[in-house]
């Protein structure tokens, strides 16, 4: 009889060996698991406290042999890079779980915030992932009530897994474990069955915020200046006679009001980090796409433009009197233009960390290994200045008796600078490959990064030149 699988899918019959059950049952009961409703097709979770490295430790389905040949180029230049910072304790401690590293207990003692360190097994004897469908195995720490940034430990243990073509097992920002007895890959063109090992789906460093860095607030214009007054004076019929003494400069537009700068734009956010990652295939049948990256760092935010300055205003006209001609008041400078904001800095991308890759040497040749560097954010545009503000124009001048008009130029103001674009932001810092290891063998990492999540698109040029590992470990994929 067939076995109803997860979300609904139909099994066929089983197609594990008795060799290949009782090591898939060995972990379930391992792994803390009863095997009976396993049997009749159950899917099992727990969530175990794990109160020690060595209990974690004690989950990892690696092989003496598998560890010593792992310490030895565990500490690869990308891990050895960060040695002597905060994500270098992890690093040894994770030599210690996942290879043959020693356990400080300084390096213990300083981690132990993180424990009892939250865990989630799960088991199922067999699973089909049907063309273009996703198996997301990621756990999140919202089952605990955790932050984001708390590392998670994810065991996955399988006994028959079959993924049509396009399917897609991924974790995303989990430190895995996943052991799978038979894999079956039925593409229809290699490189169409894909595991992968994906950055948390938002940044794991200390700010808040989105990933991209918001662009900063606009300027604010300055304000017009007021027109020049003319002075007060009436008409007699002799002509106008001033009705107190003319105020040096009343007659003069004021100038316009600068502008605020604009704000500079936010900083983007590390990208999302992946972690490491314990794959174990006891058999595999067909073609599979290993993909490994972490998370592109966040794009700095854009700055604004700046504010308009001020129109200058306007000058009052020339005034015959019988006092005296009154000249015509200047008009005002027009304000300066706010200068640009800055760009936001692009953000770093995100760390990685190793991935080991187990399955049967004969076997090797099968697997093709996309492991992409990460890109740094670009930084944020500069904003534009702001225009400067209009000169005011200057009172006309008073007419000559018996003339129609005055060809004497106005005594105009003098325009507003505009104000200086604000600087790009600098662009984040690209980060290496996350190292990826088929048994113990380094994999060649691409030349450059990928989008994340490449679930959905991954059949592209890059996944034709994937490093393909054969019996020597040497050639590369056409």
């Amino acid at each position: 009889m067939p076995e109803a699988g997860l979300a609904g899918h139909v099994i066929g019959q089983p197609c594990l060996s008795a060799a290949q059950v009782r090591a898939f049952e060995r972990h379930a009961r391992r792994l803390g698991h009863d095997v009976g409703p396993l049997r009749g097709g159950a899917e099992l979770v727990s969530y175990p406290v794990v109160p020690s490295v060595a209990a974690v430790r004690a989950l990892s389905a690696a092989t003496p042999g598998q560890r010593r040949r792992r310490q030895q180029v565990f500490f690869n230049p990308v891990i050895e890079l960060r040695r002597s910072i905060g994500q270098g304790v992890h690093d040894r401690l994770e030599a210690a779980v996942f290879a043959d590293g020693t356990i400080d207990p300084a390096d213990e003692a300083r981690t132990g915030h993180h424990f009892p360190f939250p865990t989630r097994i799960l088991s199922v004897r067999h699973r089909d992932v049907r063309s273009g469908e996703s198996w997301d195995l990621s756990v999140r720490g919202d089952h605990w009530g955790l932050d984001d940034r708390d590392d998670i430990l994810n065991v996955v243990n399988v006994g028959r897994l079959r993924l049509e073509p396009g399917a897609t097992v991924l974790a995303r920002g989990n430190l895995l474990i996943l052991i799978i007895q038979r894999l079956s890959c039925e593409p229809a063109e290699p490189g169409e069955c894909r595991l992968a090992i994906l950055p948390t789906p938002f940044s794991v460093d200390s700010g808040t915020g989105p990933l991209h860095g918001p662009g900063g607030p606009a300027g604010r214009d300055g304000a017009g200046g007021a027109e020049g007054a003319g002075a007060p004076a009436e008409q007699t019929w002799l002509g106008a006679r001033l009705l107190q003494p003319v105020v040096p400069g009343a007659a003069d537009g004021r100038d316009g009001g600068g502008a605020t700068a604009g704000g500079d734009g936010a900083k983007g956010r590390t990208g999302g980090a992946s972690k490491l990652a314990e794959i174990t295939i006891g058999e595999l049948a067909g073609g599979l796409t290993i993909l490994a990256m972490a998370g592109r760092g966040g794009d700095g935010g854009a700055g604004a433009t700046g504010g308009r300055g001020g129109d200058g205003g306007h000058g009052a006209p020339g005034q015959r009197t019988l006092q005296g001609v009154v000249p015509p008041g200047r008009g005002g400078d027009g304000g300066r233009g706010g200068d640009g904001g800055r760009g936001g800095r692009g953000a770093h991308g995100g760390i990685a960390s190793n991935v080991f890759v187990s399955l049967p040497p004969a076997q090797e040749g099968q697997v093709r290994v996309l492991a992409h560097p990460c890109g740094g954010g670009r930084g944020g545009h500069g904003g534009d200045g702001g225009d400067g503000g209009m000169a005011g124009r200057g009172g006309a001048h008073a007419p000559e008796p018996g003339a129609a008009d005055v060809s004497r130029p106005r005594p105009g103001g003098r325009p507003g600078r505009s104000g200086a674009d604000g600087l790009p932001g600098r662009d984040g810092r690209a980060r290496p490959a996350p190292p990826v290891f088929v048994n113990e063998r380094a994999a060649e990492p691409m030349p450059g990064p990928a989008q994340v999540p490449p679930t959905d698109a991954v059949r592209s040029r890059d996944m034709r030149r994937g490093t393909v590992f054969t019996s020597t470990m040497g050639e590369q994929g056409q």
